[in-house]
């Protein structure tokens, strides 16, 4: 994640709901149909908060929200505090091989343009190790959404 201390007020009130509905686990789709917009006008949204907080993965949105309050925690009960080991452990072991995806595909970039190969995105060991990192990503963002569904009380099924 790239920035934390972004002020409050760099974010406009409804940047701050879709902000809130994207740590949800709510998909672009699910956040126009439940803020009454168009597809376009949520993902236009969405891609203004990223691009303000400096983030560019939802997993990474999802974290910042959580820390920085705009999940409200207070409503937790104090019961669930008491995080299962393996919802604890499937989170740390996501991010983990999110960060070793994402290191290999740089590095593998890197190694391309050292040699100096351009358009890396055509070789099938780049686009290996970009589905892998895409994955990754997956499972770290749902591993997310699962936590904060704990503790919030949430009892959906995770996405």
């Amino acid at each position: 994640m790239a920035s934390t201390n972004v002020p409050v007020e760099k974010l406009t009130p409804r940047e701050v709901e879709v902000l809130k509905l994207v740590a949800g686990g709510m998909s672009t789709k699910e956040i126009a149909r439940s803020l009454g917009v168009t597809f376009k006008t949520a993902a236009c949204h969405r891609q203004r908060i990223m691009e303000k907080l400096n983030i560019h993965e939802v997993a990474n949105l999802t974290k910042y929200a959580i820390r920085n309050g705009y999940v409200d925690l207070g409503s937790v009960d104090r019961r669930r505090h008491e995080i299962p080991p393996e919802l604890f452990q499937r989170v740390r072991t996501s991010e983990a091989e999110y960060r070793r995806a994402i290191e290999e595909y740089r590095a593998f970039l890197q190694d391309r343009e050292t040699i100096g190969l351009s358009n890396p995105d055509g070789s099938a060991g780049a686009r290996r190790l970009r589905h892998a990192e895409e994955y990754a990503h997956q499972e770290y963002h749902a591993a997310l959404v699962e936590l904060k569904n704990f503790l919030l009380g949430d009892d959906r099924a995770p996405e």
